[in-house]
């Protein structure tokens, strides 16, 4: 993946510099954690003080823009609205790998074996009022 970085604006007021940034990438689109990590090691920053607000793909190309935060210390972070650093820490936490086989189980829980399941009898008459006992 390769980032070029478009705009890059230091905002001292609330202790952040605003990244404004296009990122070039092969195969499937990656992940926040991925875009992250890339990022915080291009800008030389701590992968802890970077929030990637939103990434954007172009539309049928391997390629997308995005909008980061590189906060210069925790505290700083605080204005940072709950949700958009909640979606930062799981993208760090979940490993793909594991999200991948557990949803894999997930779904091999909720379908039963076709072995297992009865079919129903042809010969099963559906009971009436007026049926006539034999």
């Amino acid at each position: 993946m390769e980032i070029e970085i478009i705009e890059k604006k230091d905002n001292p007021l609330l202790g952040r510099t605003e990244i404004r940034f296009r990122a070039a990438f092969s195969g499937a689109t990656p992940t926040r954690a991925d875009i992250k990590r890339k990022l915080a090691a291009v800008l030389n920053s701590q992968k802890e003080l970077t929030v990637l607000d939103k990434f954007e793909n172009d539309f049928g190309s391997q390629r997308g823009k995005g909008y980061a935060k590189i906060y210069k210390d925790e505290k700083s972070m605080k204005i940072e609205p709950k949700y958009i650093i909640e979606r930062n820490i799981k993208a760090d936490e979940k490993p793909k790998k594991e999200s991948q086989k557990q949803a894999s189980e997930d779904s091999a829980d909720a379908k039963p074996d076709s072995a297992d399941a009865k079919p129903e009898s042809a010969d099963a008459k559906p009971e009436s009022a007026d049926a006539k006992p034999e």
